[in-house]
């Protein structure tokens, strides 16, 4: 079962956001917390669907939770509702943390139940959509798709993406200002490994592991990966040689 997470410190609104959702029936979890700090150790703890998010809250801002939310690579594309007298937040809540709706107080049932309704929508087709990694150089915005990408390689300020294409053919991409850790955060958890100080590669692509030699073979790739002492403990359960 999914999880929505409700962040509201005043009890007759909270309890009014419960009774909306519990009439239409959903299968999720509801968790209902009163504190900014409590409702992110939550979130860390467990895959959250949805979030509905007061702006006044007991210990800090709603907006600021959202952020945080954002800065986790598992709720960047997340839907958050936010619930609250204070409209005045709507245009900055739109531009710099991407919420799916305002819901401004006192919203009637309807109101709420449509917005929540197409928030959980949105976040199922995000979450049917292939997984992505989306990068963006100075003018321009790259976008690979993460299943296409065979390894990444490092040459100090310049990275060097490599990804299969049509007819089994690699083709590669530079890209500078970007580094091997800020690419693993866009990715998100698991889809990329770093297996050297220099490489990261695609788990799904890898064919063999060769221990003894420290080289990593990749599906459709003429090249051997290395394998760095420091991260031979990230490719464990892969293949083994």
């Amino acid at each position: 079962m999914g999880h929505i997470l409700l962040v509201e410190d005043e009890e007759a609104p909270a309890a009014l956001i419960r009774q909306h959702i519990a009439e239409l029936s959903t299968e999720h979890i509801l968790a209902v917390l009163s504190k900014a700090s409590e409702a992110l150790r939550y979130a860390g703890k467990n895959r959250i669907d949805l979030f509905i998010l007061d702006i006044q809250l007991l210990d800090y801002r709603g907006t600021k939770l959202a952020k945080q939310l954002r800065a986790m690579p598992e709720y960047r594309f997340t839907p958050i509702l936010f619930a609250t007298a204070l409209a005045g937040e709507e245009l900055a809540a739109y531009r710099e943390i991407k919420c799916y709706a305002f819901l401004v107080k006192p919203f009637t049932k309807a109101e709420f139940q449509d917005a929540f309704r197409e928030a959980l929508a949105m976040g199922e087709q995000m979450q049917g959509a292939p997984d992505t990694l989306r990068i963006e150089q100075k003018q321009f915005i790259f976008e690979y798709g993460i299943r296409d990408i065979l390894y990444i390689e490092s040459f100090g300020k310049r990275i060097v993406i490599h990804t299969l294409r049509s007819q089994n053919t690699e083709g590669t991409d530079s890209i500078s200002g970007y580094s091997l850790a800020r690419l693993l955060t866009l990715a998100g958890p698991d889809k990329l490994i770093q297996c050297h100080k220099s490489f990261l590669v695609n788990p799904d692509r890898i064919w063999k592991i060769d221990k003894g030699a420290r080289l990593i073979y990749l599906k459709h790739c003429d090249t051997a990966i290395p394998i760095g002492e420091k991260y031979q403990q990230n490719l464990l359960g892969r293949e083994k040689a």
